[in-house]
């Protein structure tokens, strides 16, 4: 049976059955304040304002020297993700005992930390002896109408992990760069009702989810790798649950909530 899972688009959707269904990771994105994030992007934009200084004096317009600057933080988290989308796509090589790709999508050469990083994955492969179970599947959930992509399960040492793999810069709280929302979204992926899979011949068709007994994160950075420990249990699942909705009212057309304002002699 063909699967009842189309997506995610180039927009990161998914729809079941037709229907559009609550992506996982923009669920958590939207329902949770997040004011690290303010101060990162307010951080780039001063580093870039400081290196681009000179720029000030030369003939050119202040308001696209702006521009520039308050697109800085976005510049510097997109190099990010296609730094978490190159490692992602190495570790779906590693997890199946395929050579790491040295080059990017774009046949650019990996940058040196990067291999770094690429190299300590290998050697965590190697040493929990990794034996892949699913990787990179979109999951979905029928009844709550939820679905992501979750990027592996696979047993570790004999036991059966759903784990997400982190690049980013470790925090001045926790040390690592793994974050309550991680924790979120893997109960989310863990709680699922069935898992997308494909056959030989490419047909998608849905499974019931893989039971799981420990959920982590994999925290790759160019000096290491480590395992996280993550709990993601059905408690957690229903903390996400509840920011369904609160996601679908971010996503609502504010006329919806606000009304245009009144005339008073035209109110009764």
């Amino acid at each position: 049976m063909t699967s009842i899972l189309t997506g995610p688009d180039d927009r990161h959707r998914y729809f079941l059955n037709g229907r559009r269904a609550a992506g996982v990771t923009s669920t958590t994105g939207k329902a949770m304040d997040k004011p690290g994030l303010v101060w990162a992007a307010a951080r780039e934009t001063a580093l870039w304002a400081v290196q681009h200084v000179g720029a000030l004096d030369a003939p050119r317009n202040e308001e696209s020297w702006v521009y520039e600057a308050t697109r800085a933080h976005r510049t510097a988290w997109d190099a990010s993700a296609r730094r978490g989308t190159r490692l992602h796509r190495a570790a779906q090589c590693l997890i199946h005992g395929k050579p790491w790709p040295t080059t990017d999508e774009d046949g650019e050469a990996w940058p040196e930390d990067e291999i770094r990083s690429a190299e300590h994955l290998a050697r965590f492969m190697d040493e929990w002896q990794a034996e892949p179970v699913a990787v990179e599947r979109p999951v979905f959930h029928v009844r709550m109408n939820y679905a992501g992509t979750l990027d592996a399960i696979a047993d570790l040492r004999g036991v059966r992990w759903l784990l997400d793999y982190k690049t980013g810069k470790p925090s001045k709280t926790t040390g690592h760069g793994a974050y309550p929302k991680d924790a979120l979204q893997l109960a989310a992926y863990r709680y699922a009702t069935h898992l997308q899979v494909a056959d030989d011949s490419g047909e998608l068709f849905d499974r019931p989810m893989v039971e799981v007994e420990r959920t982590g994160i994999v925290w790759v950075q160019p000096d290491g790798c480590q395992l996280l420990p993550a709990r993601a249990d059905h408690a957690l699942w229903e903390v996400f649950l509840n920011m369904l909705p609160v996601a679908a009212f971010a996503d609502e057309d504010p006329a919806q909530s606000i009304g245009a304002p009144l005339d008073p002699e035209a109110v009764a």
